[in-house]
């Protein structure tokens, strides 16, 4: 109740934890100079092995290299970056990234779920990703509908995060137009415990607990995680009527690993997860929630003739339900629209793997993964103002089988060039698929439709040359094919954000990408490095929401839509173009400074749509031109740390024909950190970190009728973290 009362008054949160946080630095100060021993920061235990030039890839070719053999612009967000962020959610840290895009611009904190797919270089993106996501080389993509719940997985949990940009379907297959994001957790470690309580404004509380023990081969660790926010309004304020509320959000997560280790060339492991979110979307009537289950197991074994083999089986088990409503002109009323009562989801999949080196230049993998996946709709619709009640039913969804082989050769014919030649086929099948409409105060079926089943094959090469000219100096270049095969939410489940309406469609065709780059990189001097990368892709049939009509009145295939609002349908168009150029800079001029920088121009356009020509010409929606961050760290744990963020997002366009423009945006993001010494424990410190310092109002959605989502406002909080 405290909390909530700061922040209902202003300015006055961020004194309050200000004063706290400087307390506490004067505090650890004249502790130290009490103690004789000198505090240990926790970024500072937990970074020993983080080493930038020689850091562990594993994403990128999925076998372990070198950072500087990995022929692709890859970025290693390590766990001392991972703390140096004020971000709370994986998609918030991971904006730092050049071409890291979720299909809103705002954070999965208060984002609906189906809005937080992720792309890469801004290769269509929507509400399904086109980037595969990883968790310990687990797809992490929701199975319905492709999207990605970052709020599953903790930050106090990750060791680090592999983003590899440019097409990985080579060895990846469904998801890796564009990429691949790998997070890896910490493994258990021999008696150890860390926990972590940040409380901020707008009563927010986020607090973690995770213990972990290695005794012999036997390794465990369990980790705790509770969220919850009361959030902040989401349409502009001078749109706002009565039915606008904060948009809050909780979330609770349950992680579980065991590891059996009898020798140095074998392993295996069990890991498990639970996790339930509740959040409100705005409005009273406008709320959903998920509960998400996952096991996995599988191991790893190196024999006697060199070859590494590894087998990896999993299963997601979902359900999710949302409600929706149309809002009066001047949202001061609103009515159920929509209401997604339940949305299960089932998963099963595996991989299995071989590696060996032969020849001492050849280093061969090969693999075959498939995943089986579940997943309908059910909601009512057609409110009912005279009977206070949804008039009619539907239930939609079906089944969809992904089967894989991929084979591939790293190839280093002299030491310093290395040639990777790779392919992966995969098949598609969609099948026992339906859509059954009803009345349901008669049970009278008004629509029944048993849609075919659908099969589909792509193969994807991969060719990449990587070439250090010398030891500061390396070129490298690729060329690869894509694949995306259409979820089960994209064929079967409609949406609506307020009055604009989105239909399935169960004729879509699976996307295919050709691409490729050309990129450098230059190790100017000891403590300069940066990194060119230019890269041209093509997609064919990428799935589009396009416009089809707006109401008030009827417009298939959405129905009656509200006044203000459109319709629209997901769509194949005929082919898309995305080119741009990527840069990145980092500068160490002392010991305890480091400056860096990022910036991505990307340049896309619809080629051909003849379906829908009057796309021709238009920009992909939700992508902006220029993107760019520059990042300033100071770090001397005897006196303060300091991270400052700044991270510009140019003008993009909301829809597919380009009339609904979203303005530019800067913001800057602080984070200071002390050590503090604590009796009994290992290392300890308070942090205190503040998101769009400058309190910016920056537009992160626009409906037809004009209606202004925006971004976070200044949030503050501050906590302390402890190992022991």
């Amino acid at each position: 109740m405290r909390l909530r009362g700061w922040a209902r008054s202003g300015l006055r949160p961020v004194t309050i934890v200000v004063v706290w946080f400087v307390a506490g630095c004067v505090l650890g100060l004249t502790s130290t100079l009490a103690w004789s021993a000198p505090p240990t920061s926790l970024v500072a235990v937990e970074a020993e092995e983080a080493s930038r030039l020689e850091a562990v890839v594993v994403s990128a070719s999925r076998i372990e290299q070198k950072l500087r053999d990995v022929p692709a612009n890859v970025t290693v967000i390590t766990r001392e970056e991972i703390q140096q962020s004020p971000a709370r959610t994986v998609d918030d840290l991971l904006r730092q990234v050049p071409g890291f895009s979720l299909f809103r611009r705002s954070s999965s904190l208060v984002t609906h779920p189906t809005a937080q797919g992720v792309s890469l270089r801004g290769i269509g993106p929507s509400g399904v990703s086109r980037t595969l996501v990883l968790l310990d080389g687990v797809p992490l993509n929701d199975p319905f509908g492709g999207w990605v719940y970052w709020s599953k997985v903790p930050l106090e949990s990750i060791e680090r995060i592999e983003v590899v940009r440019g097409g990985g379907s080579g060895v990846y297959g469904n998801y890796a137009l564009a990429g691949v994001i790998n997070i890896v957790t910490k493994r258990p470690e021999a008696r150890v415990a860390q926990a972590k309580l940040d409380l901020g404004t707008r009563n927010t509380v986020d607090a973690d607990i995770l213990a972990s023990h290695v005794t012999g081969p036997w390794g465990i660790s369990l980790e705790g995680n509770f969220f919850r926010t009361d959030g902040y309004k989401i349409v502009r304020e001078d749109q706002r009527g009565k039915i606008d509320i904060d948009a809050d959000s909780e979330h609770k997560t349950f992680n579980g690993r065991v590891e059996y280790t009898p020798s140095l060339t074998s392993s295996l492991f069990l890991a498990g997860s639970f996790f339930n979110e509740d959040r409100g979307n705005g409005t009273p009537l406008q709320s959903n929630s998920t509960e998400a289950g996952y096991i996995g197991t599988g191991g790893r074994i190196k024999t006697a003739d060199g070859s590494d083999w590894q087998l990896t089986l999993f299963s997601h088990l979902q359900t999710f339900n949302s409600t929706f409503s149309s809002a009066a002109p001047d949202r001061n009323s609103e009515t159920p629209a929509l209401d997604q009562f339940d949305v299960p989801s089932t998963a099963v999949g595996a991989n299995f793997q071989w590696s060996k080196k032969i020849y001492e230049t050849h280093l061969v993998t090969a693999g075959t993964d498939l995943r089986w996946i579940e997943g309908e709709t059910n909601e009512d619709f057609t409110f009912s103002q005279a009977l206070r009640e949804f008039t009619r039913r539907r239930k939609a969804g079906g089944e969809q089988f992904l089967a894989g082989v991929y084979l591939q050769d790293i190839f280093t014919p002299v030491p310093r060039l290395q040639v990777t030649i790779g392919g992966r086929l995969d098949f598609w099948q969609s099948f026992d698929a339906s859509r059954i409409e009803n009345n349901r105060q008669t049970g009278a079926v008004t629509r029944s439709e048993s849609f075919p089943d659908r099969d589909e094959m792509a193969f994807s090469p991969k060719v990449a040359l990587l070439y250090h000219a010398t030891d500061q100096v390396s070129v490298r270049g690729s060329y690869y094919h894509g694949f995306r095969a259409p979820t089960i939410n994209e064929l079967f489940r409609p949406f609506r954000v307020r009055n604009d309406i989105t239909e399935a469609n169960a004729s879509l065709e699976p996307e295919r990408l050709i691409g490729g780059e050309v990129g450098m990189d230059y190790t100017v001097a000891r403590n300069l490095v940066g990194r060119l990368t230019a890269f041209w892709n093509e997609v064919e049939d990428p799935v589009a929401n396009v416009t089809i009509g707006a109401g008030p009145g009827v417009v298939a295939p959405c129905g009656f839509v509200p006044a203000g609002g459109v319709c629209r349908q997901r769509q194949n168009l005929d082919r898309t173009r995305i080119r741009g150029i990527e840069a990145e800079l980092e500068y160490r001029p002392y010991a305890h400074w480091t400056v860096s920088g990022s910036y991505l121009f990307n340049n896309t356009e619809v080629l051909s749509a003849p379906s829908q020509p009057e796309l021709e010409g238009k920009r992909i929606a939700q992508v902006p031109k220029n993107q760019f961050t520059v990042k300033v760290s100071y770090t001397n744990p005897t006196l303060i740390n300091a991270y400052v963020q700044g991270r510009y997002v140019g003008d993009q366009f909301e829809d597919d024909i380009n009339s609904l423009k979203l303005g530019d945006f800067f913001v800057v993001d602080l984070m200071l950190w002390r050590p503090i010494p604590i009796p009994k424990v290992t290392a300890g410190e308070i942090f205190l970190g503040i998101e769009n310092l400058f309190d910016r109002t920056y537009e992160v959605g626009k409906t037809t009728d004009g209606i202004v989502t925006i971004g976070a406002p200044l949030l503050v909080h501050g906590g302390v973290r402890v190992r022991f």
